[in-house]
Formats: C-alpha cells, sequence, structure tokens
C-alpha cells in the first residue's frame, strides 16, 4: 500500500507550527555523531601542538596508535548496552546516558596529568559517543516527517564534520597558548556538545515505535498527529504511519525469542537476514578502511613527510579541510534521494581511489626530492579533496542506507552490530596506521589503494 501525502504541506514545512518545532528540534540528534568528528580533529592538532607533544613525551608508533585506539576500544565495551538502554528505557534516555558519559570523559581528559589518565578519559569517551550515536540514528529515523526522512537521516553523518571543524580551529586557535592550556581547552570542550543535548534531548518527542513498544499507544499516536499533521489524528498520513507500527510491532513480538542472544541469532535465521549481516560488516569495513583514518587521526604526519611541519601550517590545514567537509557533507546530504545508494558507493569509492593514488604519487616523489615543492603541494591538494570524495558516498548515504535495511525488531541490534565493527575496524586503523608509516613512510598508503579496488 502506497503511503498517502497527508493533509499538510510537507514541502513547506516551515508553515506548520508543529512540523517547524519538530524539525528545529532535531538539531539535537544530529548531534549525536558530532563528538566522533570532534575526536578525530582534535587528535589530529593536537599532534600539531609541540605543547602536547612534549607532556606526552613525544608519541609515535605504538604509544600514538594508543593514544588514538583507546577510543574505539571504550565504545567496543559499550556495545553490548546499546540495545539494552535504548530498547529499555527510551532513545532519549540511550542519547542522555551517553552524553553524560561523554561529559565524564572530557571532563577527566582535560584534567589529565600524565599518559594514563588521558588514555582512560578517551576510552570513557569513546563509550559514551557509541551509546549517543546508536541511539540518535534510529530517533532520527523514527520521529522525522516521512517525506523527509531521506534527507534527515542523511543529515545525521553530517554532523561529523562540523565536529571536526569546531576542533580544528579551536587547536589551531589554542596551540599558541605558552603552557598545557593548548592542550587542555580543546581536550576539554569534547565535552560541548554533550552538554548541549543533556540540555535539550527532553524537548524531543520519544520515537512512538518505541512507545508503542511499551505499551503507550495512545501517546504514539499523540506524537504522530501533533508533528506530523498539526493534531489531527484522523489525517490519512498519521493513521497509515500508526498502524504501520502497530502491525510491524506485533509481528516482531509473534517473532521474538525471549533473550537477547536468541534475538541477535535473528541476523543468521534468514537468507535475507544474513545478506544484511553482510552488509552490516561490510558498511562498517569501507566506512573505516578506505583510507579516511589518515585523515583523521594522522593529518600530522602525512603533512610532515610532505614538507609542512610547521604546528600554524599543519592546524590550519586541518581547520580550512575540516570546513570543506562540512560543507561537501551538507550538500551531498541532499542526493541519496535524487541519484540512488548504491550510485553513490560506487562514485565515492572511485574518487577515493583517485585522491589515495595522488596522495601516494606526490609522497613518493617528495621523498626522492624533497625540493620539489609541487609535489608536496600536490599531496596536500588531494588531501584536501579526499574528504569530499568521501563524503559523496560514505558520510550521510551510508548512514541512511544502514538505517534503511534492517526491519525494527532488529534496528537497535543491527546499529549494535555496526558500531561493534565500526569500532573495530577504527581500532586495527588506529594502531596500524602510526606503526605503519614510522615503518614504511608513503609505501604504507600503498596497502589502502589496493583495498579500495577490492571495495
Amino acid at each position: 500500500m502506497a503511503m498517502p501525502q497527508g493533509t499538510i504541506d510537507h514541502t513547506k514545512w516551515w508553515k506548520h507550527k508543529n512540523l517547524r518545532t519538530l524539525n528545529l528540534l532535531l538539531f539535537f540528534p544530529l548531534l549525536s555523531i558530532f563528538t566522533l568528528g570532534f575526536d578525530g580533529s582534535m587528535m589530529n592538532g593536537l599532534q600539531a601542538v609541540d605543547k602536547w607533544r612534549s607532556y606526552f613525551g613525544q608519541p609515535t608508533g605504538v604509544t600514538l596508535g594508543l593514544f588514538n585506539g583507546a577510543y574505539p576500544i571504550g565504545g567496543l565495551i559499550a556495545v553490548p548496552f546499546i540495545s539494552s538502554i535504548s530498547d529499555r528505557h527510551g532513545r532519549r534516555a540511550g542519547i542522555a546516558a551517553g552524553a553524560l558519559t561523554c561529559c565524564l570523559g572530557a571532563a577527566l581528559q582535560g584534567a589529565a596529568v600524565n599518559i594514563s589518565m588521558f588514555v582512560v578519559s578517551r576510552g570513557i569517551i569513546g563509550a559514551g559517543s557509541v551509546l549517543i550515536n546508536a541511539s540518535g540514528a534510529p530517533l532520527i529515523t523514527e520521529i522525522a516527517h516521512p517525506h523527509h526522512r531521506t534527507t534527515v537521516t542523511a543529515l545525521f553523518q553530517t554532523s561529523y564534520a562540523l565536529g571536526s571543524i569546531i576542533a580544528a580551529w579551536t587547536t589551531f586557535g589554542t596551540f599558541r597558548i605558552d603552557g598545557t592550556a593548548s592542550w587542555r581547552i580543546p581536550s576539554a570542550m569534547q565535552g560541548l556538545p554533550s552538554i548541549i543535548q543533556l540540555l535539550g534531548i527532553w524537548f524531543v518527542p520519544e520515537s512512538p515505535r518505541w512507545l508503542i513498544s511499551r505499551d503507550r499507544a495512545p501517546e504514539a499516536l499523540n506524537m504522530l498527529a501533533k508533528y506530523h499533521a498539526e493534531g489531527n489524528a484522523d489525517d490519512p498520513l498519521v493513521q497509515f504511519e500508526y498502524n504501520e507500527i502497530v502491525d510491524t510491532l506485533a509481528e516482531d513480538r509473534a517473532n521474538d525469542r525471549g533473550s537477547w542472544w536468541k534475538n541477535y541469532l535473528g541476523f543468521v535465521r534468514t537468507p535475507g537476514n544474513r545478506l544484511r549481516l553482510f552488509i552490516l560488516f561490510w558498511c562498517a569495513c569501507i566506512s573505516q578502511m578506505s583510507g579516511n583514518a589518515f585523515i583523521s587521526y594522522y593529518l600530522a604526519p602525512i603533512l610532515t613527510s610532505a614538507g609542512l611541519k610547521t604546528s600554524l601550517q599543519q592546524t590550519l590545514i586541518n581547520a580550512t579541510s575540516q570546513m570543506l567537509s562540512w560543507f561537501s557533507a551538507l550538500y551531498f546530504a541532499t542526493l541519496p534521494a535524487e541519484l540512488g545508494r548504491r550510485t553513490l558507493f560506487r562514485w565515492s569509492l572511485g574518487f577515493v581511489l583517485v585522491c589515495l593514488v595522488a596522495i601516494t604519487a606526490g609522497s613518493a616523489v617528495f621523498a626522492q626530492n624533497p625540493t620539489n615543492r609541487s609535489a608536496g603541494h600536490a599531496v596536500v591538494a588531494f588531501l584536501y579533496l579526499f574528504s569530499p570524495a568521501y563524503n559523496l558516498g560514505l558520510n550521510g548515504n551510508l548512514g541512511l542506507y544502514i538505517t534503511e535495511i534492517v526491519p525494527y525488531n532488529l534496528r537497535l541490534r543491527g546499529m549494535a552490530v555496526f558500531q561493534f565493527w565500526t569500532l573495530a575496524f577504527i581500532l586495527l586503523s588506529t594502531f596500524a596506521i602510526p606503526v605503519g608509516l614510522e615503518d614504511m613512510d608513503w609505501k604504507f598508503y600503498t596497502i589502502f589503494i589496493g583495498w579500495v579496488v577490492i571495495e
């Protein structure tokens, strides 16, 4: 049955008070991936801050990998709690729990007095950000107006780039400070988006799917009527949404296995779910193993190898490249509805491959002839272009795709599976890259070129 249009003009949403309010309130769950973007850009910036490097003993190789790897380790520890918190207490409670955890981690990170304290604090932030991310994406999908859902869900991933911008300009502004405040300020600021979410998330309506699943159907109908039809509970679109949720949840309850581990086995019981499980694994892989970890966490060593060695150069390039990344992410979030998901995946990976080949070639030429400034400039140019190439299909488009392919009864578990593999690949890349750069220099890039060809 086709979805009805409803009685309000959703294309002019700003003219309808409640729909306008809903779209503005979506700002709070849209911040859910902000912390992850802030983290990568902050660590990029801190590696260019002399005071941070000297305070922690000039970390390189495995030690530098530990600094960055603590974040996904904390996230992996939190993955088993995703479904239990969000399914039992609601999507908003999942975001609030993660935000509180991130605030604690950011406070410890900003006050760190040694390597151990800094590493542990990053693990705590990683755990909190996973809870926020895994609850924020389903909440947006489940409360957004159905005719806005594709674009809004794609926009979810763009807050990553916004977090990167703020972290990059923060480190650019503080690296000149003579003292530990040069790195403590951006470290503590990582808790800012979580504070904003804690203040605003309770104004966001709860997921109607979660409300019905907790036998609070009248509240769910009121939510749909208020925000999707300006209070008209008899609106055909509202009735369609409500009945669809009720029917889906009834089917899910009939198939419920009674325990969390048996419910996770639902991913392997049918050919369709086994394919979904593989797609979640593969999406996690391509989102983290396509060379983006270089840009996200190890931009400073790459710039150093291309001849740009000063803190000013490195922090400025980090900041300006993140702005380009955000603008491209915002625009590309509008494309999935027009061009299709798989088309964007293919084009994105193709452009990523071109960028990686160019970065590798430029780095190789510069390594052989350090006076060849053109080669170094070419590396920088393609480092700038890498983020738009990645954002074309592997940012908002990917976030939308993984929420669409998983049925409601497996949605939170699907997000947990995706988060688990994403964090596992982040952990692998953050530990491997500094060691590889130390031992192989630019030759290490060729591994990612081959892998992107396979993808």
